[in-house]
């Protein structure tokens, strides 16, 4: 990981257990901020999110919104603050940054189209600069090619050249981000998980992450389980617009 780029981390259907462990991580103590110390905050026991901020960015805020679910999902937002280089005394500017996981499996009416809706609003507000969505977007219906388009985001992997199928064509295998690690095969190969995203920034880089991580031995020999994650992550980096930076947290006394 380049030292010149801040790090966030986002995390989806966390257990007590992986949270315990974040905590435990040395790594993670020297590192990050976590957002969530337990899981007191959680809509669902199975379907936990928590972000990991790096320390040199400054947190203005951390909020959940519940989504229209049924299955206790929502949406976990940071603010970051922003400078003006250009003029210090400029309206201080934030970066909305959402860790989500949208509704599983299909639905009528479907759900993840009011989700991202409610998503959008509170990413467009008139004090957010910019924003990044992101997570397990649940991708497996025809309307999910769209849903960013709809909303006046983008989609960092088809910004940065990846390509995928028109709506109810498979996905490119590129970007394939479920199916070849999990034990169903019912939705096939997908490209599931996306960074969103919209505003003063622009993507240099994307790929997947976690690609053939197997749990430890013992693990496996006891058929719990094979691999760390049924899903591929994401990762993106970002540049800020020319005239916007990261807020020092130093200049704050932290």
């Amino acid at each position: 990981m380049a030292p010149e780029f801040a790090v966030v981390i986002f995390f989806q259907e966390m257990g007590v257990p992986h949270m315990r462990q974040l905590q435990q991580s040395a790594w993670v103590k020297r590192r990050f901020n976590l957002t969530d110390a337990s899981s007191r905050n959680w809509l669902s026991s199975h379907y936990g999110t928590t972000t990991l901020v790096d320390r040199r960015l400054q947190i203005d805020s951390v909020f959940r919104v519940s989504w229209h679910s049924g299955m206790g999902r929502d949406g976990l937002f940071v603010d970051i603050s922003l400078d003006n280089r250009n003029d210090p005394d400029a309206p201080p500017r934030i970066m909305r940054l959402c860790n989500t996981h949208l509704e599983s499996l299909a639905a009528d009416p479907p759900v993840r189209p009011v989700q991202m809706e409610a998503a959008r609003d509170i990413l467009g507000q008139h004090n957010v600069s910019c924003a990044i969505l992101a997570g397990d977007l649940n991708a497996i219906q025809p309307f999910d090619h769209k849903l960013h388009t709809e909303n006046k985001l983008n989609d960092a992997y088809l910004e940065i050249g990846g390509k995928e199928g028109t709506p109810g064509q498979e996905d490119s295998k590129e970007g394939h981000t479920w199916g070849y690690q999990g034990r169903s095969k019912r939705f096939g190969y997908r490209r599931m998980d996306k960074i969103l995203y919209r505003g003063s920034l622009s993507p240099i880089k994307f790929q997947r992450i976690g690609m053939g991580i197997k749990v430890a031995k013992e693990y496996r020999e006891a058929a719990v389980l094979d691999w760390v994650s049924d899903h591929y992550g994401v990762m993106c980096d970002f540049v800020l617009s020319s005239d916007e930076q990261l807020t020092d947290p130093k200049q704050h006394g932290e």
